[in-house]
């Protein structure tokens, strides 16, 4: 398995450090919040000070991080059995794969690996057991590509060995790997 000290967008691992970091803030929020209204109750013995005010104005992001950190809660990303068994796929066609992509928007789609060949996105969605989830799963991720008038070939697959295949058919049957780093930021711009 590799180590991966970049956990930025599309790097395994990505999404347990987001959580991570949205528990932080949010206890550091409520910390603060706790902390300032017992001062202004303590010291000043009333509620009515601008203390109360900060710690009023301190609940927005905290707010905003519960929100973000119950969305990530959602997300199931691969177990490490999985991402080794992508990892060898992504070694075998010499390819870079994306993990960790959520798309937001009025609901939240999560695709735990995916890849792009080509202009050509395959992604590994475990829920799309049947076509009308992914053709739905598809529309959602449409909506990502919506800024560019390419023309990009998603594909959904539930199960590795699928995507194993899909991957396979797209790097076989070109001479040369193409991976559009245009549509990755994309992708990756769509979600958390």
């Amino acid at each position: 398995m590799k180590e991966k000290k970049n956990l930025n967008k599309g790097h395994y691992g990505h999404l347990k450090r987001y959580k991570q970091i949205r528990l932080l803030i949010i206890f550091s929020c409520l910390a603060f919040i706790i902390a300032d209204v017992l001062f202004s109750l303590i010291v000043f013995q009333t509620r009515r000070t601008l203390f109360i005010i900060v710690a009023a104005i301190m609940s927005i992001p905290f707010a905003k991080n519960f929100v973000q950190y119950l969305l990530a809660l959602k997300c199931k990303p691969l177990n490490n059995s999985e991402y080794e068994e992508t990892e060898k796929i992504a070694d075998k066609y010499g390819i870079e794969m994306l993990y960790d992509i959520s798309i937001t928007d009025e609901d939240i789609k999560f695709f735990p690996c995916g890849a792009i060949v080509n202009n050509s996105l395959t992604v590994y969605y475990p829920e799309a057991k049947d076509n009308n989830k992914q053709k739905e799963a598809r529309e959602y991720i449409r909506q990502a590509f919506s800024e560019t008038d390419d023309n990009i070939r998603i594909a959904i697959v539930d199960n590795l060995s699928s995507f194993d295949k899909e991957l396979g058919r797209l790097v076989s049957g070109s001479k040369e790997i193409h991976q559009d780093s245009r549509l990755k930021i994309m992708l990756l711009d769509a979600g958390f």
